[in-house]
């Protein structure tokens, strides 16, 4: 495992500190999995961006019409 050194805001650092607290886990544990949700969801985002212009080709306008005819 890599150790990372992170400069947070105070306003930042305490709403960590409370939202550590509700979720009942450590502020390294939540920063480990909001980093790793950010990194995914980016993935995914990317995914969705290169994939656009194949749907578009088949003729749909929106997700919404990818979802309607799956559906």
């Amino acid at each position: 495992m890599i150790v990372l050194t992170l400069s947070l805001e105070e306003t930042a650092f305490n709403d960590l500190q409370k939202k550590s607290k509700q979720l009942n886990v450590s502020s390294e544990k939540l920063i480990q999995k909001i980093v790793a949700d950010y990194l995914y969801l980016e993935k995914v985002n990317q995914i969705r961006q290169e994939m656009k212009g194949v749907a578009e080709e088949a003729g749909f306008q929106s997700e919404e019409d990818i979802f309607t005819d799956i559906s």
